[in-house]
């Protein structure tokens, strides 16, 4: 479905996944002692079928794929109980899936977009219907919230290139910024005499080149390195910004060091005019579920919407009396049945 900047979400809108599922899973861990193995009768049977179902798929991959899952498993009833439940085992996507949340989250993300790599390590850009982790594309909250937010940047960046005055150049600094899914599956289109775009990210597993192939996209607007933000905020070249993205990062601050690390960097990099765009993350139900299943790791977020918009509106504030003016707007996720996240945008006044 095209919007009316030409952008498009590439997958609908999925019927979410009720509460009562994660919550489920959260009381198994809950209620696991922490001192006692998984049942090993659970352990044996996801085993029997992770080995069963994949006659074809030469054995010392499915070892090393188990010999990853099995640690993981033993210690965790409620990922062995979901695997169990879910057709975890009998997926083609899903363990590799869950070995690149501890390699790769950008990576991981990718399973947004219905990709991911299969039992062989290979790299699959459209996962077949009937693999079992389809359900899961479709309605995860995070994913669904993933698109969204990727959706949303894009039409940022194209916003910012139509709008910028035509004697200036757009110039786009996404840091942290991945796998850039919002240049790569939306819809988006350069313009090398508009827009630049410099990105970075620490993630040795993301190869820049390998992201836009045979696009002119790499070859003249994008500028991509791997280097972590605080470098990044340090580059000259991007200097005199028009808009500054950060996607999933800012909720692994402490809002007082978010302020002084990132936000004041960011103020001094923006040209007059220029915006910053971030999230926070709230305290939702499948996030807890995340964590406890998967081993993500545990932030402390905020219970509610406003509790997050309150937050930002002191550092807006603090930051003011300093002589850093921003203007504020937020906007919710509205692909689940209650928000994942705020999005934030910051312009510098």
């Amino acid at each position: 479905m095209l919007n009316r900047k030409g952008l498009f979400n590439p997958i609908k809108k999925g019927n979410g996944i009720p509460d009562q599922m994660f919550q489920k899973y959260i009381k198994i861990w809950e209620e696991q002692n922490r001192l006692l193995l998984t049942d090993p009768a659970l352990t044996a049977e996801v085993q029997q079928r992770f080995y069963e179902s994949h006659p074809k798929v030469d054995r010392a991959h499915l070892d090393k794929i188990w010999n990853f899952m099995s640690p993981m498993i033993q210690k965790n009833e409620a990922l062995a109980q979901f695997v169990l439940d879910n057709g975890g085992a009998e997926s083609s996507y899903f363990f590799p899936w869950v070995m690149s949340v501890a390699s790769s989250p950008s990576e991981a993300l990718e399973l947004s977009y219905n990709a991911g790599r299969n039992l062989m390590g290979e790299w699959v850009s459209n996962i077949p219907e009937d693999d079992n982790i389809n359900f899961f594309v479709q309605n995860l909250p995070t994913l669904a919230y993933n698109r969204e937010r990727q959706l949303r940047v894009a039409n940022l960046v194209t916003s910012d290139r139509n709008t910028t005055i035509s004697n200036e150049k757009s110039v786009v600094v996404d840091l942290g910024a991945g796998r850039m899914a919002w240049a790569r599956h939306h819809g988006f289109q350069s313009n090398p005499m508009r827009q630049r775009v410099f990105a970075c990210d620490k993630d040795p597993s993301i190869q820049p080149y390998e992201l836009f192939p045979c696009n002119a996209f790499w070859n003249s607007s994008l500028t991509y390195e791997h280097k972590d933000i605080m470098e990044e905020l340090k580059n000259p070249s991007c200097a005199d910004a028009s808009l500054v993205i950060l996607q999933g990062v800012a909720s692994y601050y402490p809002m007082s060091l978010f302020t002084e690390a990132i936000v004041k960097p960011v103020y001094t990099l923006l040209r007059s005019g220029g915006s910053f765009f971030f999230d926070l993350q709230l305290d939702h139900i499948s996030y807890e579920w995340s964590v406890k299943v998967f081993g993500w790791p545990e932030m402390k977020l905020p219970k509610t919407a406003s509790d997050a918009i309150n937050a930002v509106e002191v550092m807006r504030k603090i930051l003011w009396h300093k002589g850093q003016e921003f203007s504020a707007d937020y906007a919710l996720d509205t692909y689940n049945a209650s928000p994942l996240s705020v999005m934030v945008l910051l312009t510098k006044i």
